[in-house]
């Protein structure tokens, strides 16, 4: 009887041991969600708002400290300062419209255990990203996710393009008749 109990309590610890050692974890014991999936996270309606793709960018769903964090991956595009333009990239291997965000002096993404400023990461480089679902926070990790290397960013603005060149044509005819105006004068004056 007693060997049985002994049996039955091993295999039940070995099940619930195999289980825990599944299970992915990072070097800050951020640990891969098994409960809940992509389509479980409630983003927010203004994450929605400006991210209207980011349930098709959501690779897999890590927990840390009671957070649900996506795991989802970008593509720079361009790099100018602290302002990094770059390409979601969706789990069926497209790519989302381009997006802009200015980010602070201080922001670093951790790759392979070194920290690079914005301004040093290149155009077409992958990076791993790790998205809150309460907010759209860029952390660029590649091994780990830490809570003190979030920078809530927002959209960027940019002016609309509806200048054209139709001023400049217009200042230029202006010189062009001012100067026909002088060298008409200097004509008179020296005849």
């Amino acid at each position: 009887m007693s060997k049985k109990v002994v049996v039955i309590a091993g295999m039940a610890l070995a099940l619930s041991a195999s289980q825990l050692m599944a299970l992915e974890t990072t070097s800050t014991d951020a640990v891969v969600s098994s409960t809940v999936t992509c389509a479980d996270l409630n983003w927010s309606a203004e994450v929605l708002a400006a991210n209207p793709d980011i349930a098709a960018m959501c690779q897999t769903v890590y927990e840390k400290n009671g957070k649900l964090y996506a795991k989802t991956s970008v593509e720079v595009v361009r790099v100018r300062g602290n302002a990094m333009t770059f390409r979601p990239l969706h789990t069926d291997g497209t790519k989302g419209d381009s997006r802009s965000v200015t980010l602070a002096s201080s922001w670093r993404a951790k790759i392979a255990g070194r920290e690079y400023r914005a301004s040093d990461l290149m155009r077409g480089q992958q990076l791993n990203v790790y998205l809150p679902e309460d907010r759209f926070a860029l952390a660029v990790e590649d091994d780990s996710l830490d809570e003190t290397d979030f920078m809530i960013i927002e959209e960027s603005t940019e002016m609309p393009t509806t200048a054209s060149p139709l001023f400049l044509v217009g200042l230029a005819g202006g010189a062009f008749l001012a100067l026909g105006g002088l060298l008409s004068t200097i004509r008179r004056r020296l005849s």
